[in-house]
């Protein structure tokens, strides 16, 4: 792979990087796809039900070449959390599956003396029932500068922001890629991940990773929209104002986050195509109930139990030769 190739991918790394599962150290990836499973833990409300998690994601990228120092990196990607629940009491809304479609623009220029400039922009919507709604949608951004000091040295930095349902979030990024060994690479991506792996006869990899992961879905549920404090509740008593609706307690949106340490291992089944599992434990999960102002709800926090999990997934990486 030619010197300016890789710089690009470099770029598109840690474009990706902001995805939490599974972007590769040094190259970027056209496509990942992977499953991750946490088994079922008690809720803190209501008692004694109980919740498990999984997820599931797509990732595509396609690299254009616009010149012998500008990429114009395209891609699209798609996540869902799916949540199976026991032990619920009668009249608990259990919201089974949320899901989020992205569509990103990364632009790459080159630079002088091994330094690099990317930029993307990723609009999206995510809800437990995607439609086109203006309240569902959602804009990323990312800009970042990155310089290649060796073939074992690469340090960036830069800022990304996020903005939904009203909030806007800006976040400082940093990036650094060292390989003390040919094969071993340590990577970090902050503040989405850090990886360190070791490569075996160029078809095996053992490791280890930490990574956070989040995303934030509006709630269209229609036993959540059309029931008190969301809306009006006919026959509530005889107080009027137990009718009304509160908007400040009336459930809009979850913000759904989930920080994961573990072992990776991978392995090269032909070509550029590999297999990886990774499995550990969660460092903390929790579901954060918000109104349409973004602000949390009364009792919406809700902090689950650490839980061991397992991550598989297969990856196609840009070919080395």
């Amino acid at each position: 792979m030619s010197r300016a190739l890789r710089r690009a991918a470099f770029a598109l790394l840690l474009s990706i990087g902001i995805q939490p599962p599974l972007a590769h150290a040094q190259f970027p990836d056209l496509l990942d796809a992977n499953a991750q499973y946490l088994p079922g833990v008690a809720l803190e409300d209501p008692r004694p039900a109980r919740a498990q998690v999984a997820s599931y994601e797509g990732t595509f990228n396609v690299p254009i070449v616009l010149g012998d120092q500008t990429f114009l990196i395209p891609g699209a990607s798609y996540h869902s959390e799916a949540v199976s629940y026991a032990r619920t009491p009668a009249g608990f809304p259990e919201l089974r599956a949320f899901h989020a479609l992205e569509l990103s623009l990364l632009f790459v220029q080159l630079l002088p003396n091994d330094w690099s400039l990317s930029a993307r922009v990723a609009p999206g919507l995510a809800a437990d029932s995607p439609d086109l709604a203006t309240d569902q949608l959602r804009l990323s951004a990312l800009a970042l500068a990155t310089r290649t000091f060796s073939e074992r040295l690469v340090l960036g930095a830069g800022g990304l922001a996020s903005y939904s349902f009203g909030t806007l979030l800006p976040l400082p990024a940093a990036y650094a890629e060292w390989k003390p060994l040919d094969a071993l690479r340590i990577e970090t991506f902050l503040p989405a991940f850090i990886d360190a792996r070791y490569t075996f006869w160029d078809r095996l990899e053992l490791g280890l990773r930490a990574d956070v992961a989040g995303n934030a879905y509006a709630v269209r549920d229609a036993r959540i929209r059309n029931a008190w404090p969301c809306a009006p509740q006919p026959g509530a008593g005889s107080d009027p104002a137990a009718l009304l609706p509160e908007p400040a307690q009336c459930f809009d949106h979850v913000a759904y986050s989930v920080g994961v340490v573990g072992l990776v291992a991978g392995v090269r089944l032909f070509g550029s195509l590999w297999w990886t599992v990774m499995a550990g434990h969660s460092v903390f999960r929790r579901f954060d109930q918000r109104n349409a102002d973004d602000q949390r709800v009364t009792g919406g926090l809700q902090a689950m139990p650490d839980a061991p999990f397992v991550r598989a997934g297969i990856t196609w990486r840009i070919p080395r030769d």
